[in-house]
């Protein structure tokens, strides 16, 4: 009698990831030379070598395809959340070592989103699902930084010391140094510890 033999489909999803992470590769960087408007899914395709039709009922549209790439440039494919889970900070005793990685890892992330993030304000006032996308993307990084507060800080943190630390880590606030002042990563970095220091760790000073 016969035994049927099993399908293994782990080769087809392995290949099917891959074609995923060569399409927002590709997505990424046109995105970030061509900008909202100049990139359609039809040259995404194209240069990734699959299917438009692939490619939009992958990524759910043009929105989709954005975010998908935008989370490779930054995150290499994960969420926010997952690359911060990854730092591990509470198994960090040392406060100072806890900062130094919180910083490197925030400094990391703003300067590998900055050139997708002008794209991004302008193509989220031209389409109402990216700017739904945005906004969770927003809130995100809202929860992100909430979660660093309660690893970070060495007592009760008022609210206005959160919220000032979700602003000075938004892209806005690191594009603006840099491209307005001139400062370096590092400049940026120094200035960040400082006032992140200030805000959750008030009563020791700075080191």
């Amino acid at each position: 009698m016969s035994t049927k033999r099993r399908y293994d489909a782990s080769g087809r999803r392995a290949a099917a990831e891959q074609r995923r992470t060569r399409v927002a590769e590709v997505a990424s960087d046109l995105f970030a030379r061509h900008g909202w408007s100049g990139t359609t899914i039809s040259a995404v395709a194209a240069e990734a070598g699959v299917s438009a039709e692939l490619v939009s009922s992958s990524f759910g549209g043009k929105p989709g395809l954005f975010m998908a790439a935008f989370r490779h440039r930054t995150m290499g494919g994960r969420t926010l959340t997952e690359a911060f889970g990854e730092l591990s900070l509470e198994e960090e005793r040392d406060l100072d070592a806890r900062l130094d990685r919180f910083v490197a890892f925030a400094c990391d992330t703003l300067e590998r989103v900055a050139p997708l993030f002008s794209v991004l304000s302008l193509a989220a006032d031209q389409d109402a699902d990216l700017q739904l996308l945005v906004e969770g993307a927003a809130g995100r990084h809202d929860e992100t930084i909430r979660g660093a507060v309660g690893l970070l800080a060495t007592g009760t943190v008022p609210e206005e010391a959160v919220d000032e630390l979700v602003v000075i880590t938004r892209s806005e606030v690191f594009l603006a140094f840099r491209r307005t002042r001139g400062w370096s990563v590092d400049q940026y970095a120094a200035w960040l510890r400082g006032r992140t220091r200030a805000l959750l760790v008030p009563d020791q000073g700075a080191p």
